[in-house]
């Protein structure tokens, strides 16, 4: 058992459907140790540049705060890995204290696969830069799970297919965890006056039964189209490429990644 999901955990309320959706990852990419990651943010980090000082007395309440969540996090993770598989492969806890952004980097880039929550919009800074890390700095295939979502994935896929470097290391990725998927649907934009877009040889090439699907690009927002497809098919794993804008790769992302990373309401596989 070689491989490796790392499941970032941020918040009470979503660590049972990472941790679930990461053992369904596990499962599906033949077998993998879970390592659950929960990150305390430094006091230091929590001061805002107009602020004056961290008082002792605020750092003292941060940390107890912090670890007060990591407290409650690891409580449903032994929940959780009380009922997982012991010995070499058992569920690993981690949970150190420092910036989101170094701390996903570095244990992300020991792993195979990075799970993370869907961040909701008034999330903490923390949250968005985890996901952030783990799509642009990781170089790992990651799976963003929505609040609520279904964690039975691999069955019916959907891929918003792109012809970039970023959408074929996403799809190779999805190709070697999702081997025995039943039904893979190719959604591919098309702008007026083009020639039609083509099945991508990569996914002929490996044997995978798949139907084309067009959408018509620039007469809607692209993203809710392609969700909107996605659900059509019933999928329920959409796999994609991420996108930043690289002139200020910190600060944009791409329009469909962003509306993505806003509105998707199913288990999301996408790598950079």
């Amino acid at each position: 058992m070689s491989n490796v999901v790392l499941a970032v955990l941020t918040r009470v309320e979503t660590a049972p459907v990472v941790l679930a959706a990461a053992a369904r990852l596990a499962a599906l990419a033949g077998g993998a140790r879970i390592e659950a990651l929960v990150m305390r943010q430094p006091p230091l980090s929590t001061i805002l540049v107009t602020e004056e000082i961290l008082t002792a007395e605020q750092e003292q309440r941060i940390r107890e705060q912090e670890n007060q969540r990591a407290t409650a996090l690891h409580g449903v993770f032994a929940a959780w890995a009380a009922g997982q598989p012991s010995g070499d492969g058992a569920p690993r806890w981690i949970n150190e204290e420092g910036a989101a952004e170094a701390l996903v980097k570095r244990w992300g880039a020991r792993a195979d696969y990075i799970v993370v929550a869907q961040p909701p919009a008034q999330g903490s800074h923390g949250e968005h830069d985890a996901l952030h890390a783990a799509l642009f700095s990781s170089e790992r295939p990651v799976l963003m799970v929505p609040p609520g979502a279904r964690t039975d994935f691999g069955k019916t896929v959907a891929v918003a297919w792109r012809d970039d470097k970023f959408t074929l290391h996403a799809v190779m990725e999805a190709l070697h965890c999702v081997p025995k998927v039943a039904a893979v649907h190719v959604l591919m934009g098309r702008r007026a006056g083009a020639a039609a877009p083509r099945i991508p040889d990569v996914l002929l090439e490996h044997g995978v039964e798949v139907s084309g699907h067009e959408l018509p690009v620039g007469t809607a927002v692209f993203g809710a189209q392609l969700l909107a497809k996605a659900h059509e098919v019933n999928a329920d794993l959409l796999v994609m490429g991420a996108f930043v804008h690289q002139a200020w790769r910190s600060l944009l992302f791409g329009g469909v990644t962003r509306y993505m990373l806003a509105h998707a309401d199913l288990p999301v596989l996408m790598r950079h």
